[in-house]
């Protein structure tokens, strides 16, 4: 059975180890491990959440962008699951938990979740899996952003595929 929660510090390790396996921007345990470490402590307009059998098996971070508004624009900044638990419904299922409770959190504090931005590498299969979870879709095109072609996704909250 998995388990969604906010991650906490001990996680960071973890997180980590996800990110060196997943993503080539930084490949230095060290750069990866300050870069973590810098997000988690700009929670609540960062949030981490883990995906935990006994161990956890990914991650997923969530960006409010432009301050704390009452139309809120949040951003799925990066996910990851490990590569031998991908294929598995883990990625949907840490969206879909983790963005409840963002959700939750907007409203205590008297905001609404406006829209979702994603961006992602034209050829990332995740796509796929932001338009079925999230349904987004693709806005604009980032020519040479980091590694290649980026596309720019929004998902507006009245269109969200969640209970």
């Amino acid at each position: 059975m998995y388990n969604v929660r906010l991650a906490n510090q001990d996680d960071i390790a973890k997180i980590v180890k996800i990110y060196l396996e997943s993503f080539h921007g930084m490949n230095k345990v060290e750069e990866v491990e300050k870069w973590i470490r810098l997000k988690y402590i700009g929670y609540p307009a960062n949030r981490y959440y883990v995906i935990e059998d006994n161990e956890v098996r990914g991650y997923i971070l969530w960006i409010e962008l432009g301050g704390f508004r009452k139309d809120a624009v949040i951003e799925l900044e990066q996910i990851a699951i490990e590569k031998m638990y991908q294929g598995k419904g883990l990625g949907s299922r840490l969206i879909k938990e983790s963005l409840k409770d963002v959700k939750r959190e907007l409203e205590s504090r008297g905001s609404n979740l406006k829209l979702i931005k994603v961006t992602t590498g034209t050829s990332n299969e995740a796509q796929r899996l932001y338009k079925k979870v999230l349904n987004a879709k693709p806005v604009a095109i980032i020519p040479h952003f980091f590694r290649g072609d980026e596309v720019i996704m929004i998902a507006r909250s009245n269109e969200l595929n969640l209970p």
